[in-house]
């Protein structure tokens, strides 16, 4: 055991001492046993003498710990009763981080998640806000994205408890393309957030594959009391890895080459779209060729429209192609 490591411990046993109203007012040697006691070892009088010095005065270690020492009744004590080690009062620094802190948990609250979880942060946010207020008059400097209410929120809790119990679920799904409901039973491994939306992830016992379905569009959806498939492929980490977005036009990962003006290029190099994002070519007007690698999806063909008049992909034709119809107003396919 590393010195540091035992004089933590120590500093743990002292204040357990410290905040013992059945034991007040502990002496010395009191000390000294207990920390024997709890390690094995005998420690000397200016060891704790040392830990007790170090926990009131060490800016290092945080605790300024307000210990006193009691003639009348021989032995230490805390100034303030309800003081530990175990917590430890901010700086007004901190206070700063924490409250800045709460300005962005609070975008986990409101539309963004169910109410549920909304009840959870808003009383950790209440719960700082009481305890340290801010100044009067003080304006807020950070400003979040407050998106407009998602449909299907209402059954997060429900998703969030089937996958974690690991049961499955059924429900009515509404297809935008076909224009027409089919009935599912998913056992849901994964919710999943992207621009603003929710969806679910999971192992489709209709389609006997992995699949990807948007909260938006379930209606009335009920666990199961049925036993619950794990596929053993599935990893959340790997299977978005590739992708740009939720809904995968292919299976594998195919190299993208696109060519940007100047204006979207700039954005561009100071927000990838991909982490697989490479410089292929500088333009002589500041225009760029890039390069992505990853799996196709329709997120990318969708965002690719979006930038149609500054943005004009080269290959894989398929994906070319896929984008000039639909700026040209063909149905995509789904």
């Amino acid at each position: 055991m590393s010195f540091n490591k035992e004089a933590s411990i120590r500093y743990k046993i002292i204040d357990s001492c410290l905040r013992n109203q059945r034991k007040p007012f502990p002496s010395m040697d009191e000390l000294m046993d207990a920390c024997t006691d709890q390690l094995g070892k005998e420690f000397s009088t200016s060891t704790i003498q040392k830990d007790i010095k170090a926990m009131k005065e060490d800016e290092a270690l945080g605790f300024l710990a307000p210990i006193k020492f009691s003639k009348s009744h021989n032995g230490y004590y805390y100034e303030d009763k309800e003081y530990s080690i175990s917590r430890i009062p901010l700086s007004e620094s901190d206070i700063e981080s924490l409250l800045a802190a709460t300005d962005l948990l609070s975008t986990f609250s409101g539309d963004r998640v169910s109410s549920h979880f909304e009840t959870a942060v808003d009383k950790i946010l209440k719960s700082v806000q009481e305890k340290y207020e801010r100044a009067p008059g003080k304006r807020s400097i950070i400003q979040l994205e407050n998106p407009p209410k998602q449909r299907g929120y209402e059954h997060f809790d429900l998703f969030f408890r089937a996958a974690k119990e690991r049961k499955p679920v059924a429900f009515a799904h509404f297809s935008y393309t076909k224009r027409k409901f089919s009935n599912v039973i998913l056992n849901v491994y994964l919710l999943k957030e992207f621009q603003n939306r929710w969806y679910i992830i999971g192992f489709s016992e209709s389609h006997q594959s992995i699949r990807t379905f948007g909260i938006d569009r379930i209606l009335d959806p009920i666990i199961l009391k049925a036993a619950f498939y794990m596929d053993p492929k599935f990893d959340p980490i790997l299977q978005f890895q590739d992708i740009f977005g939720v809904f995968p036009l292919r299976e594998k990962t195919e190299k993208i080459v696109f060519k940007v003006n100047a204006m979207l290029g700039n954005y561009m190099l100071s927000q990838p779209l991909h982490e697989s994002q490479k410089i292929i070519e500088y333009g002589k007007y500041g225009d760029l060729r890039l390069q992505i690698e990853l799996i196709p999806s329709q997120e990318l063909i969708d965002r690719f429209c979006m930038w149609s008049s500054q943005l004009t992909v080269e290959k894989p034709v398929w994906i070319k192609t896929k984008v000039e119809n639909l700026q040209k107003g063909v149905k995509r396919e789904e």
